[in-house]
């Protein structure tokens, strides 16, 4: 889709609201724009020290016509939403073939800023039964905390089912979705459950990740594979306290490319708590603390797969990881390419521990965010360091409005035991983010 059909779709969209509306029907328009310019110095790449400059545009346009009343059914309304998202890299024409960024770029559709689209759906509000909501096409879904299932910026294509008070107070979601991967549609399906309690959310889930491919997964090469996914969050939110902890067992079994089945056992948690304090000199402040873990593989050789290894957990924004700082971008079970591995990490190191603390220090219309994370993997199947990095983030944000913030980071991540490279690694980003 080139730019001229982005102000096609804006004008059908002006056109079609500027009859006398018969209904309540009405458009809802978004958008947001972040702009970004960063330098890395002198990242890891096997025996190589790498920099990179990037310029990069992330933005989306989405229109949502709502409350459109379905004739032959009784009370029944839909929404349509399409959402248009454009990702442009500058600084460097190599910048999308740099192994910290070719994974991120070989998700997307495009990275030279022609649009795509992030969404397309309809939803349908009393479906069938009055406490039900349907959903289907591309659209926004996180299960959790993103440990597992997340859509990210490029949504997911499928249908979703919610029906509030399935058993009393219980809310439960149904979803059926077909990711990309690679080359290939995986199955993903499976469900969620929702309970209030008297101070807090509990949320349950289990979903299945089919993929009928072959693939290489942490220790296998596979002809196909299913794991499971069972999980328990709970989440409260206060006005002084905040907390989220999520744990999750992945089972399921592969068919192995050498002949034979496999059987993957792994397992991951994360504990994120946050609270209000008092802090010298800058005053009312926000602290954070976390901890993070996924179990690895003990050797090279085993019928067995203990690495926790969701295929579509929440990682990626544009071109860049997004997860455990600025420069490791980490999830609980991969992080920022160091080497040419599923995960990332060298070769027969697998799972992660990641701790972090963290403050949000208001200073006059500024807010100054500091964290330190320390990163350290579960297992390594060579008996040699776990130590991975640790990693210290300053950013400063200032809002020229509601709708409008200016953010500059400095991040240093410092190799350890598993690095044998001297110095660190070096981010410097200055990006302007806008929305309406």
């Amino acid at each position: 889709m080139k730019r001229p059909a982005l102000i096609a779709v804006s004008a059908a969209a002006a056109a079609l609201f500027a009859a006398p509306p018969a209904r309540a029907t009405k458009l809802d328009l978004s958008s947001n724009v972040e702009i970004k310019a960063a330098n890395y110095q002198h990242l890891i790449y096997g025996n190589q020290r790498l920099s990179q400059p990037l310029l990069v545009e992330n933005a989306t346009l989405g229109f949502v016509i709502k409350n459109i009343k379905l004739e032959k059914t009784q009370d029944t309304t839909m929404d349509v939403g399409i959402v248009l998202q454009s990702v442009g890299v500058g600084a460097s024409t190599g910048t999308a073939l740099a192994p910290q960024f070719a994974e991120a770029a070989a998700r997307l559709p495009n990275y030279t800023g022609t649009p795509f689209l992030h969404a397309a759906y309809v939803r349908i509000y009393k479906f069938l039964r009055p406490n039900v909501t349907a959903t289907i096409g591309r659209q926004d879904f996180t299960l959790g905390q993103g440990i597992t299932l997340s859509g990210g910026d490029l949504g997911l294509s499928g249908g979703r089912l919610e029906i509030e008070n399935a058993f009393r107070r219980v809310k439960a979601d149904l979803f059926v979705f077909r990711p990309f991967l690679t080359d290939r549609f995986i199955k993903v399906y499976g469900g969620t459950a929702y309970y209030p309690a008297a101070e807090g959310l509990w949320q349950v889930y289990h979903f299945w990740e089919k993929d009928d491919g072959a693939s290489q997964d942490i220790l296998f090469n596979t002809l196909s594979r299913t794991k499971k996914f069972t999980g328990v969050r709970y989440f409260l939110s206060q006005k002084q306290l905040s907390f989220d902890g999520e744990a999750v067992v992945q089972r399921g079994e592969a068919k192995l490319a050498g002949g034979g089945t496999g059987k993957y056992e792994a397992h991951a948690f994360m504990l994120k708590g946050a609270w209000n304090q008092d802090v010298a000199f800058f005053g009312p402040s926000r602290l954070r603390l976390g901890y993070g873990r996924s179990s690895g593989n003990p050797g090279a050789a085993s019928s067995t797969d203990k690495a926790f290894f969701p295929a579509f957990g929440g990682k990626f924004s544009g071109l860049e990881r997004k997860g455990y700082g600025a420069i490791a971008g980490a999830t609980l079970y991969d992080m920022a390419k160091t080497s040419g591995t599923l995960n990332g990490m060298p070769t027969g190191v697998s799972g992660l521990n990641v701790i972090n603390i963290g403050a949000d220090l208001p200073y006059k219309k500024l807010t100054i965010s500091a964290d330190l994370y320390k990163f350290r993997a579960s297992k390594n199947a060579a008996d040699g360091s776990l130590q991975i990095a640790s990693e210290l983030d300053l950013k400063a944000t200032y809002p020229m409005g509601e709708n409008l913030h200016i953010n500059a980071v400095y991040a240093i991540f410092t190799p350890l035991g598993l690095y044998p490279q001297s110095g660190p690694v070096k981010l410097v980003y200055g990006a302007i983010s806008a929305k309406f």
